[in-house]
């Protein structure tokens, strides 16, 4: 009789162990799952960061491709000067050529930062315009950039600088530099 009341109390504490380890590898699930569901929302994240990034690249690549957006009047891409921002909050580019337009893009008026005349100058026009009192410009520009997602509401902006060699007859005091 013993023996048997033995037994009995050890089907009792394995039956307890077993269910503290249940709720131990239950726990253990738990927690991986809400790690993973964290870890796709960072990745989710990121690329809606690395989007908006891309799309304000291409806008300011696109204003830094036509020396007409620097000189005689600096323009950018869909900005108002007066209030600085974007000129229409209305998404305007489409990154993934479905048709909808999933990002509001602007470009601000490129600012020159510092010009300076070419002397010796480096082209047979500059030489010669030198010879006349007209210089070549080199000149140092900052470019900027803010694409914002419609969908998540991720900003990035980008700031890129740039410089460009004006011909002779280029006045630096018309671009306030």
């Amino acid at each position: 009789m013993i023996g048997m009341t033995t037994r009995q109390r050890q089907r009792g504490v394995a039956m307890v162990i077993g269910m503290i380890m249940l709720v131990l590898i239950t726990l253990l699930v738990v927690s991986a799952i809400n790690s993973s569901s964290v870890n796709l929302r960072i990745a989710g994240n990121m690329q809606a960061e690395e989007g908006a990034r891309a799309v304000a690249q291409q806008a300011v690549d696109q204003v830094m491709g036509a020396s007409a957006n620097f000189y005689p009047t600096p323009t950018g891409i869909n900005y108002n000067s007066a209030t600085k921002t974007a000129q229409s909050t209305t998404p305007n580019y489409d990154i993934n050529n479905d048709g909808v337009n999933e990002y509001t893009v602007w470009v601000a008026a490129p600012v020159c930062k510092v010009a300076a005349k070419e002397v010796p100058g480096r082209t047979a026009d500059c030489i010669n315009g030198a010879r006349a009192g007209l210089y070549c410009w080199d000149t140092v520009w900052e470019v900027v950039g803010t694409a914002t997602d419609s969908v998540t509401g991720v900003k990035q902006v980008i700031t890129q600088g740039i410089t460009i060699r004006f011909a002779p007859g280029f006045n630096p005091a018309t671009v306030n530099c």
